[in-house]
């Protein structure tokens, strides 16, 4: 099974993106363009993995995720990926100032590399895939409309769990599944104590 581990979307920054990525799309560039309801923030790509791991996979993301807290994303901008060199990804940014974000990415990647799957040798950058840039046909014209977008920004939302998702490749592009999701630890309220007037 072809797995990953990411936080999915709200819909309403879900549509957002979408809204642009539409206007993007108009510039015909050679781009395969990612559907809205398939956005995602990736934490963690997991490749080609035995389905026999999965029960301890799922085990293991619970434990991860109930060692953090819910956290607050902001998603802003329409970028490209390298910021040098051939373009290979048009994408949007993933502003987390708590670095909550990283902290899942760590404990998530230690645990798998407890079971000895490949833990990752570069830091996460989060971001959300909108569009793989297939070829360099009107390239140009869409890098001028991607600068145009450098500030926009697509909404703030709180994160509660994280998802642990199979992907199947098909001709028409990846079908996600979610196998597994975790809830984050939810923050302590205080309680006031009672008024004795």
């Amino acid at each position: 099974m072809r797995l990953f581990f990411a936080i999915a979307l709200p819909t309403t920054v879900a549509d957002a993106l979408a809204s642009t990525v539409g206007k993007l799309a108009h510039t015909r560039a050679d781009v395969k363009w990612v559907a809205a309801a398939n956005f995602h923030i990736t934490v963690k790509f997991l490749g080609e993995t035995d389905e026999a791991l999965l029960p301890e996979l799922s085990a293991r993301l619970d434990r991860a995720a109930a060692q953090v807290h819910a956290f607050d994303l902001e998603i802003e901008g329409i970028d490209r990926l390298p910021e040098r060199g051939p373009v290979r990804v048009i994408m949007s940014r993933v502003i987390n100032p708590d670095n909550r974000l990283i902290k899942i990415h760590r404990l998530i990647d230690s645990a798998v590399g407890g079971i000895g799957l490949p833990m990752d040798m570069r830091a996460l950058m989060p971001h959300i895939t909108l569009g793989r840039v297939s070829s360099n046909h009107g390239l140009n014209k869409l890098l001028r409309l991607v600068e145009k977008h450098d500030l926009d920004f697509f909404g703030k939302f709180t994160v509660t769990h994280v998802s642990l998702l199979a992907s199947t490749l098909t001709p028409a592009g990846s079908v996600y599944r979610v196998v597994h999701t975790s809830e984050l630890a939810m923050p302590q309220v205080a309680v006031q104590p009672a008024n004795r007037g």
